[in-house]
């Protein structure tokens, strides 16, 4: 039996309370948390004490939403631009590994405190979706990350959505582009739904009983998955008891496809189709309606805000605050496209708050911070779609904890009157986490990962992203940019 005391000068156990006691301490036992607070001092003679002295033990942070890119998308040579050019590039490139680059994406989340993560549906093209998933989870397990994994699917929309024209727009490319795209391709995913479905049974044997592991589908989002496939996937997630995690209404072309699409609303459209309840998470919602809102907390759906994201590739600005307001729990993801480009959460949160502010909230001080902080923890664990990730620290609930210098936060000059609570929500860094801690496991101490060498990391990330340079073939670099200009018109972006 493993035991240990850590001791703090303070701890937030549940931010959504947004108490903090003083001293912090939690007893860990075989991973799991025993006691807090005072009940675990009193076996502090007893154990093994790791004392973190001037700092703040917390639940550790959820990325909600991203996809396991370890590498910038401007190292990996796409520059920021309106998501579909931004997608279209990728024609140019061939497929990384996914194993280097998910793993160095871990290590990452897990230097800024980050312990549990939704790796959304991706795809790297390589045309062995299976192995691509398999490669990812092993990057989660070796780097010690908490993942809820989601096991993704798409049918349609793979150069234009449905509704626009894809005829016109293949017809005004150069002969070189319009040959390569209209030339027969394979589905870079499982398939169609029994193939998506049979992939799932295939993870679970594998890795369902890993203590890190959570599974779920990931349905690219509405105008990417025919109304078949995404309904075939809601009814056997629930029957299984498996969460659905998609994208929604992202981008301003998706809202104007949507429209044509959907003129019930997006919302209703997947409450029909089973898509829409407690056990479904919608990342972006730039473009919601307050319809859509409505149904939305009506439903105890979760949606995920991806601000950096967002705005770097000129999707808008989501109606968090009306979010908040229609009581909907809103978590927080970095979509691997952070504003700073980087995984820092907590960086990410202040660009939130400050883009809500915009939409003239007055709330300020500790209700504001704690708003702000269950975001980071406590609704990031119901993103996450499983019951061992709650954004608290509570006896029985797995140690996924993190301590947080108050250092930099306080400083000597801090005025009485601004609270630790206030300077954790607006004032914390990534570089602040001193210690990571999951499932009672150090996987980060003072910046150092304990488990991992980031320099490796870097450098086998690195390897495969020269690889991933190497263009698909002859007129693949044409194709890719030719294409991107094409979908720019068409969805009437403005170039500058």
């Amino acid at each position: 039996m493993e035991r240990m005391l850590i001791r703090a000068a303070s701890l937030l156990a549940d931010p959504e309370a947004g108490t903090i006691s003083q001293p912090g301490a939690v007893l860990v036992e075989d991973g799991v948390v025993r006691a807090v607070g005072e009940s675990a001092l009193r076996e502090e003679q007893e154990l093994e004490c790791l004392d973190l002295g001037d700092a703040v033990l917390m639940p550790g942070l959820v990325n909600a939403h991203q996809h396991g890119r370890g590498l910038s998308q401007l190292l990996l040579g796409y520059p920021d631009d309106h998501l579909e050019p931004w997608i279209a590039r990728r024609h140019a490139r061939g497929a990384p590994d996914p194993y280097a680059l998910t793993r160095l994406a871990a290590a990452n989340m897990l230097r800024n405190g980050v312990t549990a993560t939704v790796h959304a549906n991706y795809s790297y093209g390589s045309g062995d979706y299976a192995a691509e998933a398999r490669a990812a989870l092993r990057a989660y397990i070796d780097a010690g990350l908490r993942v809820t994994f989601c096991v993704g699917a798409m049918n349609r929309g793979f150069m234009t959505y449905p509704g626009q024209d894809e005829a016109g727009l293949l017809a005004g490319l150069p002969d070189i582009a319009r040959a390569r795209l209209s030339a027969p391709r394979k589905n870079p995913y499982a398939g169609d739904a029994a193939a998506t479905i049979a992939l799932m049974r295939e993870l679970q044997a594998e890795f369902g009983s890993h203590p890190l592991v959570t599974l779920a589908y990931g349905p690219s989002g509405p105008q990417w998955v025919s109304d078949t496939l995404m309904a075939a996937l809601a009814a056997d997630a629930l029957d299984r008891g498996l969460g659905l995690h998609l994208h929604l209404l992202e981008s301003p072309a998706q809202k104007a496809v949507a429209a044509n699409l959907y003129p019930e609303g997006c919302a209703r459209h997947l409450k029909q189709l089973g898509a829409l309840g407690p056990h479904v998470v919608l990342a972006h919602c730039v473009h919601v309606t307050p319809e859509d809102i409505a149904l939305i907390a009506d439903s105890a759906a979760v949606i995920v805000h991806n601000p950096g994201s967002n705005l770097r590739l000129a999707n808008g600005r989501a109606p968090v605050a009306d979010m908040l307001d229609a009581g909907v729990a809103v978590a927080l993801g970095t979509d691997n496209c952070a504003l700073l480009d980087d995984e820092d959460l907590f960086a990410e949160l202040h660009l939130a708050d400050g883009l809500m502010r915009l939409s003239g909230i007055a709330q300020i001080g500790a209700d504001r911070a704690r708003r702000l902080l269950s975001m980071l923890t406590v609704n990031g664990g119901r993103a996450c779609l499983s019951s061992v990730v709650t954004g608290r620290i509570e006896p029985g609930g797995q140690a996924d904890l993190i301590a947080v210098s108050t250092r930099r936060l306080l400083g000597a000059w801090c005025d009485s009157d601004t609270s630790l609570l206030e300077a954790l929500a607006f004032r914390a860094r990534g570089e602040d986490v001193m210690l990571t801690m999951v499932g009672g496991k150090v996987c980060q101490r003072d910046g150092q990962l304990t488990a991992l060498a980031i320099d490796l990391l870097d450098e086998a990330a690195a390897e495969t992203a020269h690889k991933h340079r190497r263009a698909f073939g002859p007129g693949a670099a044409e194709t890719a940019e030719a294409l991107a200009t094409a979908l720019a018109r068409l969805n009437r972006y403005r170039s500058v």
